[in-house]
């Protein structure tokens, strides 16, 4: 059995709640998209976590579980309320624990909107020369740990977890497998916080539009019904007038 965690666990159906617990930093965006669209940001979100969960019971052989929960020796696969994973993923690592590895990881697959120019030519960089490292090895759901005593820091961070990671190549193997997707939404903190005026957003949201009707590739099918879930998303988000 694999367990998945996912770190941080949001009631979105409060707006209340989810206001009190926004950071400083992305407040003002916040109110920028409630003010710009007639679906409010928690509202959003809330669907975003509901795609997720559907996306999260079609995992055979995976179940999620609080932190304190987890079994000593387990394999802990981290992730965000808002991730995706191949239907394939859990019996994939069942197939690869060998017993001598503490971590596996595998590539990291976005759907996403660059967030800033630079972030935009850095995927051109990796586009055009496919063998440029990436900036962290372990990202928000590309990676699984077995479940020690410490652990838990690897399980809250994926730079924590890749430091430790390149820190200790004998320990962890790599699987060449697309099992999961980052889906960076409109209404992810790393994109939304770039974003500062009405008109900024709505293209931004023009782009993410786009980027939903776009094919899928081939290795990434499998996601095909999440996508479709976020086009249809994406068409329910219109400006106010």
């Amino acid at each position: 059995m694999i367990f998945i965690v996912i770190r941080q666990t949001t009631d979105w159906g409060d707006e209340r709640a989810v206001r009190a617990q926004l950071p400083d930093g992305i407040r003002p965006a916040v109110e920028l998209w409630d003010a710009t669209f007639d679906v409010p940001f928690h509202v959003f979100r809330r669907e975003l976590t509901r795609i997720a969960t559907v996306n999260l019971s079609r995992i055979p052989g995976a179940v999620c579980a609080p932190h304190e929960e987890l079994p000593a020796g387990s394999i802990v696969v981290p992730c965000d309320d808002d991730d995706w994973f191949s239907p394939e993923m859990a019996a994939t690592l069942e197939g690869a624990a060998d017993g001598r590895h503490l971590g596996y990881y595998w590539p990291s697959r976005f759907i996403e909107v660059p967030i800033s120019l630079p972030h935009e030519l850095g995927l051109i960089r990796r586009a055009l020369f496919p063998r440029t490292p990436p900036k962290w090895l372990c990202t928000t759901n590309n990676y699984a740990v077995v479940m020690e005593d410490d652990a838990g820091p690897l399980i809250g961070s994926h730079v924590k977890a890749s430091r430790w990671f390149v820190a200790n190549p004998h320990a962890v193997k790599r699987l060449d497998r697309h099992l999961s997707v980052m889906n960076r939404t409109l209404a992810s903190q790393t994109s939304l916080r770039r974003v500062a005026s009405r008109a900024g957003l709505l293209r931004k949201c023009r782009r993410y539009q786009r980027l939903y009707r776009k094919p899928i590739p081939q290795e990434l099918a499998w996601c095909e019904p999440y996508v479709a879930m976020m086009r249809d998303l994406m068409g329910e988000l219109r400006a106010r007038h």
